[in-house]
């Protein structure tokens, strides 16, 4: 081994002097085995090829390549050498008798190879395609899968796009809708016992604090907003439950049902919001009449302890979330959408799990798959928005979102998507 010793100070030089006791053993723990080009074996990659050396004392034939091919793990009737690719090398090595003798190395370039099955065949496919009879009808199992309803972005109370009255006229011809598109579906095989209805937030408009003109435009006071959505909710809730369905309730808050003070901001609890208000009212009005409303339930936690909520409907993650805490800034909103739920992923929070999420707060549709998980952004029922139109040039239709979720629906969790 060797040892470091510091001479001391020369001038302004400093000697370090290295003593090494074993050079030998120095030097072989420092050297490292590298290949010599000659060792046997086989580099394979499935789809270019490869090559095969091996050291033999006569030239091999087909045979003994095809040994050697599966001595090394490959498959000969799949493996092959390339024809002309064979490279020879001959030295001289002492024999035990005292002499030398001759050695050879091969060296081959190796292919996969062309099997006619390994192509389909053209002519089978057309006529496998040709035959092909149609099906009567395609079901579900529907025992696995249940409607999903996202009440989005009432806004209830506010003035634009024909008041109050305009905005509760489109929500109550919408749940008619939702009852005529349960039949359909049962027609064509795709029947659901079960209905979610879920509210993503903004239900009311509150009466100022959101923007410069809101107290002026607004056509009901908080108290009226409240009431009127209760109504709504419940209106949809005896429609179901008359016509045999069961209802499962649960709610997000949205940014405009929160408590705000005189400068704009909420300032008591995150779930102190009238989103959820609304809907813990109709679930104590339907907890007081068991007999009537014994196919209504609320499942722990669906109207939001949180800002999120996420439910197991049938074997599917589900979470909702308002939108409004996906943040501003560049890129659309599905940008923002697929940031945030990065986020809640990688801080394993329960949202983060969603295999489908959805929201409103944007107003308008969207569903995307490109980030592996389904996004679904609920399009509103509100009147529309005169100052954002007039700003951007863009404004979308009113509609309520509906579709059926579960396993029974197939690979993506999801079916039968209609905007009503």
């Amino acid at each position: 081994m060797g040892c470091l010793d510091f001479r001391g100070n020369h001038g302004s030089s400093v000697f370090l002097v290295v003593t090494m006791t074993d050079l030998s053993e120095f030097q072989r723990k420092a050297r490292k085995a590298h290949p010599q080009g000659f060792e046997p074996g086989i580099v394979w990659n499935p789809e270019t090829g490869g090559t095969i050396t091996a050291a033999l004392d006569q030239e091999p034939d087909e045979a003994i390549w095809g040994v050697l091919i599966a001595d090394w793990g490959l498959d000969p009737e799949r493996t092959m050498v390339v024809p002309g690719s064979l490279q020879i090398r001959a030295w001289d090595a002492p024999d035990p008798e005292g002499g030398l003798r001759r050695l050879f190395y091969y060296r081959a370039t190796l292919k996969p190879r062309e099997h006619d099955g390994d192509r389909a065949d053209i002519e089978a496919l057309c006529k496998m395609v040709m035959k092909r009879k149609p099906v009567s009808g395609i079901t579900s199992d529907t025992t696995l899968a249940a409607m999903v309803v996202l009440l989005a972005d009432w806004q209830l109370g506010k003035g634009e796009g024909g008041g109050s009255e305009a905005t509760i006229e489109r929500i109550m011809t919408s749940q008619d809708r939702t009852l005529t598109r349960l039949k359909e579906l049962r027609k064509v095989g795709r029947g659901v016992s079960t209905v979610y209805l879920v509210g993503l937030g903004d239900l009311v408009e509150q009466c100022s604090g959101h923007y410069a003109m809101q107290a002026f435009q607004t056509d009901l006071d908080r108290r009226e907003q409240m009431r009127l959505a209760r109504r709504l909710i419940l209106r949809f809730v005896d429609l179901l439950v008359s016509n045999g369905y069961e209802v499962v309730l649960g709610a997000v808050p949205g940014n405009h049902g929160e408590n705000r003070n005189s400068a704009g901001k909420a300032y008591t609890t995150w779930t102190d919001n009238d989103d959820l208000a609304v809907f813990d009212g109709v679930a104590e009005i339907c907890a007081s009449n068991p007999e009537r409303y014994s196919g209504v339930s609320v499942p722990l936690g669906a109207i939001a302890d949180d800002l999120t909520m996420t439910l197991d409907i049938h074997g599917v993650a589900c979470g909702f979330a308002h939108g409004h805490q996906f943040g501003r800034g560049a890129g659309g909103s599905v940008a923002k959408i697929e940031g945030w739920l990065k986020g809640q992923a990688l801080g394993r929070q329960p949202v983060g799990d969603a295999d489908l999420l959805f929201s409103g707060h944007f107003h308008h549709f969207v569903c995307s798959e490109a980030s592996g998980r389904t996004i679904f952004q609920s399009p509103a029922s509100d009147g529309g928005s005169y100052w954002f139109t007039a700003n951007t040039g863009a404004n979308s239709p009113a509609g309520l979102l509906t579709l059926l979720v579960g396993e029974g629906c197939g690979a993506r969790g999801w079916s039968d998507l209609a905007i009503l």
